[in-house]
């Protein structure tokens, strides 16, 4: 906000130099010409008396011929008013030039001090000084300087210009990805449906509905997924949240081979080494073996119970997924009070953090009704790629009671935490209760 200020200062002062020029340019003035000045206005107020004097003249002139009779009263009358009358006009224009004299200074003082107030209220009124505000608050969240009251605001500020500004598809998005993140996955949802709705030709944003829509499905497919990855494709071919969801599809139907395909080609496009890029990996490593297993045939929609639901769920339940996993694991049980009541279909929310950011860097939903529950933080509860419990040494644990059923904290909420838990104690389960209200 600083910064602002200085932007601000540095803009008026030119104009506030413009208008107070005068003012010092006559200070100076004033010390060069008093003399001058006192001996113009000693003339001025000795023309005035000279003025004075003359018409007292002309009228003892005037009254000594009316009687002598010289006048009769009708011309007294209207010679008196004439003498009058030039005197008053000789004398007021006089009395205007020293009021404009006196008078200039005043202005220019009261513009000098209104223009910057009037300036500033404008820009308050008229500016963007909120929009500012939500893209520092941003920045600071961006880079893990936030913390969870910022976070709120951010994401209350974003709702509310969605309002108040909703062909502002921008901020929209923004919104929709920070809903995303903090698993308010039906929110997401309607943001980027009115996204797509207007642009339907986004292709990043269409993939991203698509992965919203299979996180609010329990992580399973649905024909709405399988029909906005489709679309995508046929869009930008190379998308790789859209392949990734493809290969997802196609293992869910057996399609090993496809699901080989379209998860290669995804990591064709991935950082090496990244958080992404391991997860495509293992995929890639299941399919090669459920395709080895099944003579490698292709086998199209012949899923049977004994499969997993999911290629999601199927690599990260997989024991020989990419080295270093079981480390990035976490067992969590949480309990909730009998005392707490509450209906059986409030929200729980589970995650890790780190101290420096309220995001998530793993996160399981669960329902009341669900406790008491064992869960378990792994790299496949990740929500954001870059961000997950691989690239940390410490975490915070928090399991959130959503009275409200509002993924971010509310007052209301009931709480429990673990405010350290260094990865040396990841192996051993932990346990939380949920017995503290927000």
């Amino acid at each position: 906000m600083i910064d602002l200020w200085l932007i601000l200062a540095l803009l008026l002062l030119p104009l506030a130099a413009f208008v107070a020029w005068p003012l010092i340019r006559n200070k100076q003035g004033i010390t060069e010409n008093q003399r001058v000045g006192a001996a113009d206005v000693d003339a001025s107020d000795e023309g005035a008396s000279a003025q004075a004097l003359l018409y007292r003249e002309h009228l003892a002139e005037l009254d000594a011929s009316r009687v002598s009779g010289a006048v009769d009263e009708a011309q007294y009358a209207s010679l008196k008013t004439e003498l009058g009358r030039k005197l008053l006009a000789e004398q007021g224009e006089a009395y205007r030039l020293s009021a404009a004299r006196n008078g200039g200074r005043g202005l220019l003082v009261a513009l000098a001090l209104a223009v910057p107030f009037t300036a500033v209220g404008l820009y308050f009124s008229w500016g963007a000084h909120d929009d500012l505000a939500l893209y520092r608050d941003i920045a600071a969240s961006h880079s893990g300087e936030s913390d969870m009251v910022v976070e709120a605001r951010i994401t209350q500020q974003l709702q509310e210009r969605a309002k108040t500004h909703p062909q502002d598809l921008t901020s929209r998005y923004a919104l929709a990805q920070r809903l995303l993140v903090s698993n308010d996955l039906p929110g997401a949802v309607a943001q980027y449906r009115y996204i797509v709705a207007r642009e339907p030709q986004a292709a990043n944003v269409r993939a991203e509905l698509a992965q919203a829509l299979f996180f609010a499905n329990g992580s399973q497919m649905s024909p709405e997924v399988v029909s906005e990855v489709n679309q995508v494709l046929e869009i930008q071919p190379d998308n790789t949240t859209a392949l990734g969801l493809a290969g997802i599809a196609a293992y869910d139907r057996k399609d090993y081979a496809g699901a080989k395909s379209y998860w290669q080609r995804a990591l064709a496009q991935m950082t090496p080494g990244s958080n992404a890029s391991q997860a495509l990996a293992a995929g890639v490593a299941r399919a090669e073996r459920a395709l080895s297993e099944s003579g490698g045939q292709v086998a199209v929609g012949e899923a049977s119970a004994g499969e997993p639901q999911s290629a999601a769920q199927s690599v990260a339940q997989d024991g020989k997924g990419t080295a270093g996993d079981a480390g990035n694991r976490i067992s969590v049980k949480v309990t909730l009070p009998d005392s707490i009541q509450t209906s059986p279909d409030t929200p729980v929310f589970i995650y890790a953090r780190t101290g420096e950011s309220p995001m998530p860097l793993a996160i399981v939903r669960l329902k009341a009704a669900d406790l008491p529950a064992d869960v378990v933080l792994d790299e496949s509860r990740a929500m954001m790629p870059g961000r997950s419990l691989k690239t940390v040494d410490e975490v915070q644990l928090v399991a959130r009671l959503a009275i409200g059923g509002n993924a971010r904290p509310a007052p209301g909420d009931w709480q429990g935490e673990i405010k350290k838990l260094p990865r040396a104690e990841w192996g051993k389960p932990v346990h939380i209760a949920i017995d503290h209200k927000i």
